[in-house]
């Protein structure tokens, strides 16, 4: 498969987690999600936690089966300042649900390959 600008070969890794048990769910497909238990996953974060993946599916529901891809290059909305191209800065859990920032201190997760500050958007390679 090719992907990007340049092209080229990649490999996505999506895995079956499931929504918290109970409570609101609110999950659009895009979202940055952090894992919270057993394949348990949500996209309603605090400032800097790390970034499990990217929610395949909408979802809306407690206790339901979603496609989560763990593995690959994910495009992402995100807040705050334009994150920054380095290699190793990469993003963290915005308090915006599903979004990513650029980590407060140190480095966050995955690694940011390409940014587009017009639409808010950052392409990560977790």
């Amino acid at each position: 498969m090719a992907f990007g600008d340049v092209g080229g070969t990649y490999t996505e890794l999506i895995i079956t987690c499931r929504t918290p048990d109970s409570g609101m769910v609110n999950i659009r497909k895009g979202d940055a999600v952090k894992i919270i238990g057993n394949y348990e996953v949500t996209n309603s974060m605090n400032n800097d936690d790390p970034i499990f993946g990217q929610a395949m599916s909408d979802c809306n529901q407690p206790d339901t089966a979603i496609p989560i891809k763990v593995r690959g290059v994910c495009v992402f909305q995100y807040e705050g300042g334009v994150p920054i191209i380095d290699g190793v800065k990469g993003v963290s859990g915005s308090v915006v649900a599903g979004r990513v920032k650029s980590p407060a201190v140190g480095n966050g997760f995955g690694r940011v390959v390409k940014i587009e500050p017009g639409n808010k958007r950052v392409h990560v390679l977790l």
